[in-house]
């Protein structure tokens, strides 16, 4: 395997390492965290990965 090949499974593997620890968090600890079922706390659910992922990519487009 080339190292173009290894560069992507090592990106690979630490997303889902990272997606592993978070799933795990918020199946064990989550229930601890008493959030009130409001407006803007569903709000923020909602659009925080959109708004997070349209950050990611405007500062890849800039470099």
């Amino acid at each position: 395997m080339n190292a173009t090949k290894l560069d992507t499974l090592a990106v690979i593997v630490k997303v889902m390492v990272a997606s592993l620890i978070l799933s795990i968090v918020i199946k064990y600890l989550a229930p601890f965290a008493e959030i009130p079922p409001t407006t803007l706390n569903v709000l923020f659910a909602v659009l925080s990965p959109t708004v997070i992922l349209a950050i990611v990519l405007l500062l890849n487009q800039h470099d």
